[in-house]
């Protein structure tokens, strides 16, 4: 089924040669790279793309269902931190960026279940991925929001729970990693676009808290580079301290992460639903 696919829309050339690399290396689809190599400027092949990429790699299904507004289904875009060299942090044996990951994993399995939300993520193994070329990897593909997985390292802080993120300005956050030579450095988003984040970012606190998962009270802020997209929605979501031994154990539960990511589906979608009422369609 999926030749067939890729037959009816391969008639250009570029389509063709784009056809090619597909099927000869579909999981680096994954990655963003060949999509955005491309530059498709249709919205909706972009998505049936994307699909038959997660089809080859038995993630989701083939093509994306429409939704209940009869358009295709939302890009939901999952970017496990860290990755390659950059290990983020390691406490006593647990490395956040394998942590992460695997989050991240059990997060789009959800997610391919749901008759709504597709799931693409910005790296799907053990690979280095610059900070803004996850942000322009998320969009090239027109995802609809971004969730950035992280763990965090702080000393002498106990039963905290999840912490979510939008950008924004906080002096006690480190400026963070330095960035590669060449990359390119994006501006700050938009105030609506901060806006629309920060609207994500709370529905994913409380309903983190009616799955019995404890968070901060609040939502945070800090000028993370990951955050930068004015064009999605975008957050960023510590999972736990990987200095308190308690929420160590915790997070890399399967119990935790079955929550986490149900938890996570629904404060989306229900986002997305009023996002599109919002906009009046």
């Amino acid at each position: 089924m999926l030749l067939r696919l890729l037959g009816r829309v391969g008639r250009s050339t570029r389509l063709r040669v784009f056809q090619e690399q597909f099927l000869r290396s579909g999981r680096s689809l994954l990655m963003g790279c060949e999509i955005r190599d491309f530059h498709l400027n249709n919205r909706e092949m972009r998505r049936i793309l994307l699909a038959g990429a997660f089809a080859l790699s038995a993630i989701v299904p083939l093509s994306a269902p429409a939704n209940a507004a009869g358009s295709a289904s939302d890009i939901v875009v999952i970017d496990p931190g860290h990755g390659g060299k950059n290990a983020g942090a390691r406490v006593h044996g647990r490395v956040e960026k394998e942590l992460v990951l695997k989050a991240a994993r059990g997060l789009a399995d959800r997610l391919q279940k749901s008759k709504t939300l597709v799931p693409y993520l910005t790296r799907w193994d053990d690979s280095f991925v610059p900070l803004s070329d996850r942000v322009l990897r998320g969009e090239s593909v027109g995802g609809d929001v971004f969730l950035s997985l992280h763990a965090d390292n702080v000393r002498r802080v106990r039963d905290r729970g999840v912490v979510v993120f939008v950008y924004g300005m906080n002096e006690t956050i480190p400026a963070g990693p330095k960035r590669e030579p060449g990359e390119k450095k994006l501006p700050p988003p938009t105030l609506s676009a901060r806006r629309a984040s920060t609207r994500l970012a709370e529905r994913i606190r409380l309903n983190l808290q009616k799955h019995g998962i404890r968070t901060a009270p609040y939502v945070d802020k800090g000028r993370f580079a990951v955050l930068k997209s004015r064009q999605m929605p975008s957050v960023l979501i510590e999972l736990g301290n990987l200095r308190d031994p308690k929420e160590a154990k915790l997070i890399e539960s399967a119990a935790f992460q079955e929550r986490f990511s149900k938890a996570v589906e629904e404060a989306v979608s229900a986002f997305l639903r009023d996002e599109f009422k919002r906009a009046g369609k």
